[in-house]
């Protein structure tokens, strides 16, 4: 055969050849795409099933290559081992996600990014019955739940074993994270959760995360980033997290009663079901609306969270404003067939102002007096929908250790009492008030002194009674002790008066005691001889 005849045999062999193998890979790749898609939803199906425990469905589901590698579905709903009585775990209702061919292909499944549409989280209780006791044996009630949960033993590294799937990086809008109560009928805590991305999400290891929300109250946008797992399929609440939020612009206005602008930025960790959060707030315009005064306060705070109920214990706080620090401690959590939350603090002020304390409860620019004041209080704040002034509640002791009243009639009136009870006509000086004190209580916006004392050189008043925060009205009934006899507190022919009418208030042990009353307005205070007391002894 001549060289070039056998040249175009080989040729057209060589070609044929190249064309046989061709088909055959075609064939092979086109039964491949066609099984590439029960063959990824399988291997999704699979790995959220064991990693969550959990029953899947998946409505729609398709994986191509063609013009890029990704796949695409939706209606993916997770249920709690198959359980229909109760919301699914996670709901997705639709979805997207970008690979490589060997991600697609390979061991683990990997996609480079997924983005989510109608992401829903449902975190369930640890149980589902009908006990009134938690799991601790408390009762639910606020009260035997003022206490934090007892830390749990540090959880061993889960055996996951490796993550059959790896996703780079998932984005979602508008999603929603439901935590249920353990509390049977109890609504769960609900949290709109606006922007999420994390990367590195695997079933084996935390990943880490960011997200943006909306706390609705006080209302204001909180931004958050941090770790996040790995998800624990036995105990969800058990499931690690921790990070750094910044809350900005947090209207207070949200709370009845009172107002202002807060911002906030700290740290959190721990489990979901107790998280330990340290931080900051800063709210330079806060004020009660019925005083109506803005002061600038600040607090430090260390705080251990329920993640799953929203239950808060304080252990403390230290808020600072003008020249007061405020030290406390102890717990905001739900309230038992009421919506909203029970506050109960004990409240320390071991040197402050008078005067800043009066500046959030009075109307006055004008404190009615000054002075270093040191408070051991319990307050309780119930939840409702009256304003904060009507339903906080207080419970305590007061002390001032020197104060001055800036009325000039009253500080007038207080430096002649201490002048007629030494017998002295000096009129110079001015008398400062020492030992003023006593327990108060404050119900319903009356504040309640049951036994008021305060002394300035010569005299003693002890008196008891009621003022009214929003009335400023005053009735408080009591003693003026003298060390003076009424016949040197006074001259000519009262003093002759004042000779006759000593026996019926002397005073043991010397001086005079006179049954007094004080009532009136803060602005204009009465002060006088209770002449019914005075005529009717006992």
């Amino acid at each position: 055969m001549a060289p070039a005849r056998r040249f175009h045999v080989r040729t057209r062999y060589v070609f044929l050849t190249g064309v046989a193998i061709a088909a055959v890979l075609s064939a092979v790749f086109v039964s491949q795409l066609t099984r590439l898609t029960p063959r990824v939803r399988e291997r999704i199906v699979e790995a959220l099933s064991d990693r969550f425990g959990s029953e899947v469905e998946l409505d729609d589901f398709q994986a191509s290559i063609f013009p890029r590698p990704e796949i695409r579905g939706g209606g993916l709903v997770i249920r709690i081992n198959g359980r229909r009585d109760v919301p699914p775990l996670i709901t997705i209702r639709s979805f997207s996600a970008a690979a490589s061919i060997t991600g697609l292909i390979g061991r683990p499944l990997h996609l480079r990014s997924v983005t989510l549409e109608g992401l829903s989280v449902y975190v369930p209780p640890d149980r589902y019955d009908d006990d009134p006791e938690d799991d601790s044996g408390v009762p639910d009630s606020p009260r035997g739940r003022l206490a934090p949960p007892a830390a749990h033993p540090p959880h061993p590294t889960p055996a996951l074993g490796k993550s059959p799937l790896v996703i780079d990086n998932i984005m979602s809008t508008n999603a929603r994270l439901e935590i249920a109560s353990k509390k049977p009928g109890k609504l769960p805590r609900t949290f709109d959760i606006h922007e999420l991305s994390m990367d590195d999400f695997a079933f084996d290891r935390p990943a880490t995360f960011r997200a943006s929300l909306t706390n609705p109250k006080p209302k204001g946008q909180i931004a958050v980033e941090g770790h996040f797992g790995p998800w624990l399929r036995n105990d969800p609440r058990g499931t690690l997290i921790g990070g750094n939020y910044v809350f900005d612009h947090a209207d207070l206005g949200t709370i009845k009663g009172i107002s202002g602008i807060l911002s906030s930025a700290g740290q959190f960790d721990g489990e979901l079901e107790r998280v330990t959060v340290s931080g900051n707030t800063e709210t330079p315009d806060f004020h009660v609306d019925r005083a109506g005064q803005p002061v600038d306060l600040k607090t430090a705070f260390e705080a251990v969270v329920d993640g799953t109920s929203g239950d808060t214990w304080l252990r403390p706080v230290n808020a600072r404003f003008l020249n007061t620090e405020i030290i406390a401690n102890g717990a905001i959590v739900r309230a038992q067939d009421i919506k909203g939350r029970l506050i109960a603090l004990d409240i320390t002020i071991p040197k402050g102002r008078i005067e800043d304390v009066l500046k959030l409860a009075i109307k006055s620019p004008q404190a009615p007096l000054v002075g270093e004041v040191r408070v051991v209080a319990k307050m309780r704040l119930p939840p409702g929908e009256v304003d904060v002034p009507e339903r906080l509640e207080l419970d305590g002791r007061f002390d001032l250790v020197q104060a001055t009243f800036t009325n000039y009639n009253v500080q007038r009136r207080i430096d002649t009492l201490s002048r007629k009870g030494r017998g002295d006509d000096d009129l110079s000086g001015k008398s400062v008030v020492s030992g003023l004190g006593g327990r108060f209580t404050l119900k319903h916006g009356v504040l309640t002194l049951p036994d008021l004392t305060f002394r300035v050189p010569g005299a003693i008043v002890q008196l008891s009674g009621t003022y009214g925060l929003e009335s400023e009205q005053m009735d408080f009934r009591g003693n003026l002790l003298l060390d003076a006899s009424l016949r040197e507190t006074t001259s000519g022919y009262k003093a002759v008066r004042a000779t006759i009418a000593q026996p019926l208030f002397r005073r043991k042990g010397g001086g005079s005691k006179l049954p007094i009353r004080v009532s009136g307005s803060r602005k204009n205070p009465s002060f006088g001889l209770d002449v019914r007391r005075a005529l009717l002894p006992g």
